[in-house]
């Protein structure tokens, strides 16, 4: 609902003429800051929780750089699974003599 209110009044002032637009100068930058806003807070609280979750179960076994990236990684998710594990593997292998006679060809 207030949402529906701020937008009419985000709709109407930019479709008003600049002379008006001026005198609520102001008004426009609180809009603007409004529009921007997340209504909640929950995809925040979903990484803390998952940040708890994660440090929960490994704890003991990993070091704050180590957490910190994996902490990115379960935020960042959705790009994670878009990554070719593949064509990664054969990148890595293929950086190095050593790797190569070590993994062989992938």
């Amino acid at each position: 609902m207030a949402s529906e209110l701020v937008d009419g009044i985000a709709t109407k002032l930019a479709s008003a003429q600049s002379v008006i637009r001026s005198t609520f100068d102001q008004v426009e930058q609180l809009i603007r800051l409004l529009l921007t806003i997340p209504c909640s807070s929950a995809e925040a609280e979903r990484s803390f929780s998952s940040l708890r979750r994660l440090r929960t179960y490994l704890r003991n076994s990993m070091s704050q750089q180590r957490l910190n990236h994996l902490a990115v990684l379960r935020v960042h998710r959705d790009r994670l699974y878009s990554i070719d594990i593949d064509v990664t593997a054969r990148e890595f292998v293929a950086k190095s003599e050593n790797r190569l006679a070590t993994f062989g060809r992938i």
